[in-house]
């Protein structure tokens, strides 16, 4: 027989989630989701499914009490939707998926999760892309990469990196009060559709550069052009995964993401790290980079599902998805 527990307080949680996360990718350490929880602050609402033999599946939730709803913890939301991606569900047994998400609250809503898409179910469905580079497809060899590309187009793309590397460019790594400079420079760009207009999002972050920078695994790039830093991005090295997490460049230096990009590829491929994870995020680039699309899906409980048809019926202009603004590495 299978019940049903709900744990809500905070180090029983912690407990639970050290327990039964696998931590392959470095979101999935309870530190690097704590940094989140300690600014935005949502109420955790782990729910469990047991039997005789113990733990059967486990869905780490937070409730959202403004937007009266339930998602994967720590609800680090902006527009009232989650960020963090490929948050794991632990199951015993995978044919239980349909049970466990039947068992979350009555208003849930999941994003972000990856599914082998042999044991997709009704419950879920396709919510965005992920992009992702694997050095070791081509040898660790730049020049074997190159050869997905077009020529003129990967003349054109090398021609233009060139151009903004002139002399007097210099780059900068894991010079920590870059993070000002990339917070300044999106919500220059982007004003209050940046993440970084909520403050707790801007600080859940900073905890996040200081918990990478002390356990060695941060790796901050900036580039400076005539004494002036024109871009910034924030990534993590973990266990042969790198991953950006977030970026930010100068709107009048056009073209200087593809420099960042290009940095970021070598950096993987000199490093003979096993993947680049460079989010969700339908930018054109990764497409026009040959980066390898993985779909992530979501889960919509019912009662939040009837009520997104009903705003789309009432007003059919209306978007009820995240907008896209620097999502991973939009402004590339």
């Amino acid at each position: 027989m299978i019940r049903k527990k709900v744990v809500t307080n905070l180090e029983a949680c912690r407990a639970l989630w050290d327990k039964f996360t696998v931590r392959r990718n470095v979101t999935d350490l309870w530190e690097f989701r704590h940094c989140f929880q300690k600014h935005f602050k949502n109420a955790p609402h782990f729910v469990l499914l047991e039997d005789e033999q113990g733990v059967l599946g486990f869905l780490p939730l937070s409730c959202l009490e403004e937007k009266d709803k339930c998602v994967l913890f720590p609800g680090e939301t902006w527009n009232g939707k989650t960020w963090l991606e490929r948050t794991q569900l632990y199951m015993r047994d995978p044919g239980i998926l349909g049970d466990l998400l039947d068992a979350a609250p009555e208003r849930t809503y999941l994003r972000y999760l990856e599914c082998d898409e042999s044991a997709l179910i009704p419950h879920l469905e396709l919510d965005e892309i992920g992009y992702l580079f694997h050095p070791p497809e081509i040898g660790f060899d730049m020049k074997n990469y190159f050869q997905r590309f077009v020529w003129k187009k990967l003349k054109a793309i090398k021609k233009e990196i060139e151009a903004m590397l002139a002399p007097g460019c210099s780059w900068h790594i894991n010079c920590l009060t870059d993070y000002d400079i990339m917070v300044d420079m999106s919500l220059t760009t982007f004003g209050n559709s940046s993440y970084f207009y909520d403050s707790r999002f801007t600080e859940g972050f900073r905890e996040v550069l200081r918990f990478l920078s002390r356990n060695g695994w941060l790796r901050m790039v900036s580039l400076e052009i005539g004494g002036k830093t024109v871009a910034v991005d924030m990534a993590a090295v973990y266990r042969g995964t790198y991953v950006v997490l977030l970026g930010s460049t100068d709107p009048e230096f056009r073209g200087v993401a593809k420099a960042m990009n290009m940095q970021h590829l070598e950096f993987a491929c000199e490093q003979r790290l096993s993947r680049v994870d460079f989010l969700c995020g339908d930018f054109h680039w990764k497409k026009l980079w040959h980066l390898e699309p993985q779909p992530l899906y979501k889960y919509v409980s019912p009662a939040l599902k009837t009520e997104e048809m009903t705003v789309k019926e009432i007003s059919p202009e209306a978007e009820y998805v995240l907008p896209l603004s620097e999502t991973g590495l939009a402004a590339h």
